[in-house]
């Protein structure tokens, strides 16, 4: 005969244990289906972030093709252009091929182009081309030093091709009077002078800076290494595709304000100078012959759209190749 706990005990401790072993399987299972809901939000989060910087890099893609696209068709028509108006139907028309090609390229990826623009949209301007004037930098009459466009508001593609080999030997403190230059002159302050010499010591090409009331100083310097021509670029301020900081006065000169671009020393240097110009009031004054001036578009404004299944991207671009950074 055995002693123990009435009957009624023994079943009350029974239900106890089993009241604790089923809250232990309630806790583990809501512990393990917190675990798998978090895993999957984390999951869900990293896939939409994915998505995301997919669609934000296939939009900046399709935006720089559309900018590049343009920007080449406003140039090479400029180019082709000579004399009269400037060749809006002509962009307009680029525009429209442009975007044709863009379309067919995107589509294979299940993408929709359109870019939309009008003459509205186009402005304006005057292509600046000295080439007319054989290789010397001095115009047409010789003179030496002369206004390449006054009246102007904008410039862009202010580009110097210069042979090496015709580049005066000098140094900072007789470059005013020595070297090629070219002056930035914006209305009511300090003018930019860039000046472009061979090193009298090393026969570097060598690219100084200054106002003209001191000596300039050295921006940037290139070997030429046997080439026959250097490149400066001064609204993209490079020389030879190399940054060279310091060419444009973008303290001094805003976007809009009035300015006049001349040519200094020109005797010193052969070569040519490009420049696109918006005039600041109806036309552009230079001193470079009508037969190297001819009309040209700019800048011009698109609406570029792109559409995928996952993505809509609309934007409004002005177009302008060659700007300075301002």
């Amino acid at each position: 005969m055995s002693i123990g706990p009435p009957d009624g005990e023994r079943f009350r401790g029974s239900d106890r244990g089993q009241l604790l072993v089923v809250a232990g399987l309630v806790m583990a299972v809501s512990l393990v289906a917190l675990v798998v809901l978090l895993n999957a939000t984390i999951y869900s989060e990293n896939v939409a972030t994915r998505g995301i910087e997919a669609a934000d890099g296939e939009a900046t893609e399709v935006r720089a093709a559309a900018v590049e696209g343009v920007g080449e068709t406003i140039d090479a028509v400029n180019r082709a252009h000579e004399g009269g108006g400037p060749p809006t139907d002509a962009v307009l028309a680029g525009v429209d091929d442009l975007e044709e090609r863009l379309g067919r390229s995107y589509a294979r990826r299940g993408g929709v182009v359109l870019l939309e623009t009008d003459a509205s949209r186009a402005t304006e301007g005057a292509r600046i081309d000295t080439a007319g004037n054989d290789t010397s930098l001095a115009n047409a009459t010789n003179a030496p030093s002369y206004r390449l466009a006054g009246d102007i508001d904008r410039t862009r593609g202010f580009v110097l091709d210069l042979e090496v080999d015709s580049l005066a030997s000098s140094t900072p403190g007789n470059a005013a009077d020595e070297a090629f230059h070219v002056a930035i002159d914006p209305a009511g302050d300090e003018r930019r002078e860039v000046y472009v010499y061979r090193d009298d010591g090393s026969d570097d090409v060598v690219v100084a800076a200054g106002d003209g009331s001191e000596d300039p100083t050295v921006v940037c310097t290139v070997d030429p290494a046997g080439s026959d021509q250097v490149s400066l670029d001064i609204t993209g301020e490079r020389l030879d595709g190399e940054l060279c900081v310091g060419l444009w006065p973008s303290d001094r000169l805003a976007p809009g304000d009035e300015h006049t671009l001349e040519v200094g020393n020109g005797e010193a240097a052969d070569g040519v100078i490009r420049a696109t110009v918006r005039p600041a009031n109806t036309a552009v004054v230079t001193d470079v012959t009508d037969a190297d001036t001819a009309g040209a578009v700019y800048d011009t404004t698109v609406e570029l759209t792109y559409r995928t299944a996952e993505l809509r991207f609309e934007t409004t671009v002005r177009v302008a190749p060659g700007e300075p950074d301002v």
